[in-house]
């Protein structure tokens, strides 16, 4: 059997939209861990403090930086330099105090915005529902977290989290607010005006109304992020 390659990196020219990194500086991209988000959907920490911020120039340097214990993610202390980072991550410089929210620019790409103040409350949309040992109801977040569910929540809807809890729920209906976080509407955001429903040909969109006027997507590239 021929050998399968290096699976620890993605070659660049290969590498997903959102990582929107250069293509011909040199072969691979690190790739981020499993676990937290899609692949296509994240990026290695190693490669925002490279390639994002300019802090290190490469990934001995950014292990240096992680072994000190000085950066966070979303609170929690990461030494790990594939360690994924995704829509609504907040990363923290621990010397310096500077913080950086994750979010998704252009076409579908990562964009890595530095923060003013306090830190930005987000609403992470449900993507999926199941029922756990002891018939506990548990919900699966777009960064790939898992908690309790909540009344009235349904996959699709978004949630704003207080202390790891469900606080508020934003239901997934005609007339909410939403950002499209994936594909090529990427970065856009409007009012719900239609939800069609897929079949088992069709999957289900969504059209919205915004500043570009009508748009039609994927109900998966969707997040509600306002109440009706």
């Amino acid at each position: 059997m021929g050998s399968k390659g290096n699976n620890r990196h993605i070659k660049r020219l290969a590498s997903p939209r959102y990582l929107h990194v250069e293509k011909k500086v040199n072969a691979y991209v690190i790739k981020p861990n499993a676990g937290r988000h899609t692949l296509d959907s994240s990026i290695a920490l190693a490669t925002v403090l490279k390639e994002k911020l300019g802090v290190a120039s490469n990934t001995k340097e950014v292990k240096q930086i992680l072994k000190s214990g000085n950066v966070e993610v979303n609170g929690k202390q990461v030494k790990d330099e594939r360690y994924p980072l995704g829509f609504g991550d907040v990363l923290h410089f621990k010397p310096s105090n500077e913080r950086y929210s994750v979010g998704v620019g252009g076409r579908g790409a990562v964009s890595i915005e530095k923060l003013e103040g306090m830190e930005p409350v987000h609403a992470f949309k449900v993507i999926g529902k199941y029922v756990a040992k002891g018939n506990k109801e548990m919900i699966r977040l777009y960064n790939g977290t898992v908690i309790p569910s909540a009344k009235g929540v349904s996959v699709n809807d978004s949630v704003y989290l207080k202390e790891g809890r469900v606080q508020d729920v934003l239901k997934l209906q005609k007339g909410a607010h939403c950002l499209v976080i994936k594909g090529v509407h990427a970065a856009e955001s409007g009012v719900i005006s239609e939800i069609k429903l897929g079949t088992a040909l069709r999957k289900a969109t969504v059209a919205i109304e915004g500043g570009k006027g009508r748009t039609e997507t994927l109900l998966d590239n969707v997040m509600v992020v306002g109440a009706k």
